[in-house]
């Protein structure tokens, strides 16, 4: 439901009011692509998608049983185009693209092996980049699409808590999301990225209640986030309501 403001004659806010009908949805029968959906904030962007009126295909290394959804590792670039391919073959055409895909390892940065670095950077940067560039082929030539990628405060701050290799994925998808923005001006295909602080979700789950305790300390909201204040931004900026958005990374995170 949309609140609409009610101002006086001479522009000021007197109130509001909740009208007869909903504002349309900018989903309905959209094609929607969403990765790591096993995960909290993928199954609930997913989730708001599907209520919003859009036909949603979801992706994730760890099997679902539902419909519209493949199993598969966003790291391996010949999964990455037979799942597009066949999206396409099925419905013709993609209008959004969710990168929500990534892996969090925390191990501190002496004992991270090339193994582990190869993993994350993979999933969270490689997926990013191959499904982005797969996508919006497709959506240039169809003038239209919409990209949004999940980075990280951790992309910003540093990798000491979550990391060292994803908070570099992290930066990196800032970069990957600019570069795709300016592709895609041109042909009416917009790329943006949000960049979450301390959510509490089951990533957490590794986090000893005193380091959640010095988290929350360094936040002046002075709370962890919800699923719901990322999935809700995410959606507005694969709307038509974010239209003139494009290249932006909105932090969410309190204001750490």
């Amino acid at each position: 439901m949309y609140v609409v403001p009610y101002l006086s004659n001479d522009g000021v806010l007197r109130g509001s009011y909740l009208p007869d009908k909903a504002m349309p949805a900018d989903f309905q029968d959209k094609i929607v692509l969403v990765t790591g959906t096993a995960g909290d904030i993928g199954r609930g962007v997913s989730d708001l998608f599907r209520e919003e009126g859009a036909r949603v295909f979801e992706t994730d290394v760890r099997s679902q049983d539902q419909s519209g959804f493949t199993a598969g590792d966003v790291s391996d670039h010949a999964f990455v185009r037979q799942w597009v391919s066949s999206v396409l073959d099925e419905t013709g055409r993609i209008d959004v693209l969710i990168n929500n895909a990534g892996i969090c390892p925390r191990t501190p940065m002496p004992e991270v092996t090339p193994e582990e670095w190869d993993e994350v950077i993979g999933v969270n940067m490689t997926g990013t980049f191959f499904l982005s560039q797969a996508v919006i082929k497709h959506m240039v030539g169809r003038q239209s699409g919409a990209i949004i990628s999940l980075a990280s405060l951790a992309g910003q701050v540093g990798g000491i808590a979550a990391g060292v290799h994803y908070s570099a994925t992290k930066a990196a998808i800032v970069c990957i999301t600019k570069t795709l923005a300016r592709f895609g001006a041109a042909h009416g295909v917009r790329a943006n990225a949000v960049a979450p602080g301390v959510i509490d979700t089951a990533m957490n789950e590794a986090v000893t209640d005193e380091q959640i305790e010095q988290f929350r300390k360094t936040i002046p909201l002075g709370r962890l986030g919800t699923v719901a204040e990322v999935i809700e931004p995410i959606l507005f900026l694969a709307s038509d309501r974010a239209s003139y958005i494009t290249g932006a990374t909105l932090d969410i995170n309190g204001n750490h």
